[in-house]
C-alpha cells in the first residue's frame, strides 16, 4: 500500500470511529449509512479503473469519478434521487472532514460542493398488498441454509417494520424470545431504542434459525451475517439488494401485484399501511414505527387513497339507498386525490 493510499484509508478510519460518533454524536444507523457509502464508492473505483483496493486514494475522489458514481446509481442500481443525494452528502463530508486537516484536498471538497443535488419528486408511499407481501415471503427456500436466512430476514423486518439499518444492526442479543411477550430490540434513529413485539409465527422461524445459525449461542454476534474467509462479517445492504432482486422477480412472476422493484423500506411502508388499515391508530403506530411525532406517521393516512374510496363509496350508497339526489362528479382516483390534498 503506497502513503497516500495509507494515508486516505487512515482518515477514512477516523472519520467513521472518531469524529462521527464522538465529535459529532451521530447515531449508529447514520454512521452506517457513511460507511456503506464510502465503500460503496471505493468498489466502484476499483472496477472502473480496474485497481486493486489498496491502491485506492485521494485522487479518486475527483468530481467525474464521483459523477461516474452518481450516473451508476441512478442507472444500475435504480435508486431514487433522495438515497443519491444521500450518497453524495455522505462524501462531501468525509471531503470535508479530510479537508481540515489536509488543506491540500480542499479542492476536492470544493469540487463535491458544486455537484448538483437532484430534485426530488414527492411521490405516494410504496407497498405493497397483503397477498403481494404473502407472495414475496413464500419464495426462498428454507430448505437450504441461505434460504432460511433470506426468509427470516425478510419476515422480521415486515412484521417489526424496521428500517434496513435497525436489522442490520441486530445482534443475538436483540432478541428476547422466551418471555411471556416475545420482543425485539431495534436501535433506531437519534440513537432511540424501542422494543417492538414479535408474532407467533415469526418466533418460530427465528428460533429454527438460531439452531442452524447460531448453534454456540455469542449473545454479541451479529444475527444475520455472512461468512468471508471463514469469518462471520456484519451483511450488508447490498446482500439485502440482492436477495430481494431475485425473490421480488420470482414473486413477480406468480402474482401481479408486486412491483418490478422491491425495496427494505417497502417492508416498512407495508407493514405500517396494512395495520392502519386494520385498524391500528396512528398514535400507536407512531410507536410501533420510531416515529418522533404522530405527524410522519400521517403519511399513511394521507396516501391510502383506497380506504377514503371505500369511504365515499359508502357515502354514495347510502345516498342511492335514500333516494338523495348524487353529486355529479365521477367518482375517479384522480378526484379522491384532489380532494385530499394528493394531486
Amino acid at each position: 500500500m503506497t502513503e497516500e493510499s495509507k494515508k486516505m484509508y487512515q482518515k477514512i478510519r477516523t472519520f467513521l470511529t472518531v469524529y462521527m460518533p464522538k465529535q459529532r454524536g451521530l447515531s449508529k444507523c447514520t454512521i452506517m449509512s457513511y460507511k456503506q457509502t464510502i465503500n460503496q464508492f471505493l468498489l466502484f473505483v476499483t472496477e472502473t479503473r480496474k485497481i486493486r483496493y489498496e491502491e485506492v486514494c485521494f485522487q479518486d475522489w475527483s468530481a467525474t469519478m464521483i459523477n461516474k458514481y452518481l450516473v451508476y446509481l441512478e442507472q444500475e442500481r435504480l435508486v431514487s434521487a433522495s438515497t443519491r443525494n444521500q450518497r453524495l452528502f455522505a462524501i462531501r463530508a468525509f471531503l470535508k472532514y479530510a479537508s481540515l486537516s489536509n488543506p491540500e484536498l480542499m479542492s476536492l471538497s470544493m469540487e463535491a460542493a458544486g455537484i448538483a443535488v437532484a430534485k426530488e419528486v414527492k411521490e405516494p408511499v410504496a407497498f405493497l398488498s397483503e397477498v403481494a407481501m404473502e407472495v414475496l415471503l413464500k419464495q426462498p427456500d428454507a430448505t437450504k441454509k441461505s434460504g432460511l436466512r433470506d426468509m427470516c430476514f425478510m419476515v422480521t423486518m415486515y412484521d417489526t417494520a424496521a428500517r434496513d439499518c435497525e436489522m442490520l444492526k441486530l445482534k443475538v442479543s436483540s432478541l428476547d424470545l422466551n418471555s411471556s411477550c416475545p420482543k425485539i430490540r431495534l436501535d433506531g434513529k437519534g440513537n432511540k431504542v424501542r422494543y417492538v413485539p414479535l408474532m407467533k409465527k415469526t418466533v418460530q422461524h427465528l428460533r429454527r434459525y438460531l439452531n442452524v445459525y447460531h448453534a454456540e449461542v455469542e449473545r454479541d454476534d451479529w444475527l444475520f451475517y455472512t461468512v468471508s474467509h471463514g469469518k462471520r462479517n456484519q451483511m450488508s445492504d447490498d446482500n439485502v439488494a440482492r436477495f430481494l432482486k431475485k425473490y421480488s422477480a420470482l414473486a413477480k412472476s406468480e402474482c401481479d401485484e408486486v412491483p418490478e422493484r422491491v425495496t427494505p423500506h417497502q417492508f416498512r411502508h407495508s407493514r405500517a399501511m396494512h395495520l392502519y388499515r386494520n385498524g391500528m391508530p396512528l398514535q400507536l403506530l407512531a410507536e410501533y414505527m420510531g416515529h418522533a411525532s404522530v405527524v410522519s406517521t400521517q403519511i399513511y393516512a394521507y396516501a391510502d387513497v383506497e380506504m377514503k374510496r371505500i369511504a365515499l363509496e359508502k357515502c354514495q350508497r347510502k345516498a342511492e339507498n335514500e333516494g338523495d339526489e348524487l353529486p355529479e362528479w365521477q367518482m375517479n382516483e384522480e378526484m379522491i386525490k384532489k380532494l385530499y390534498g394528493l394531486a
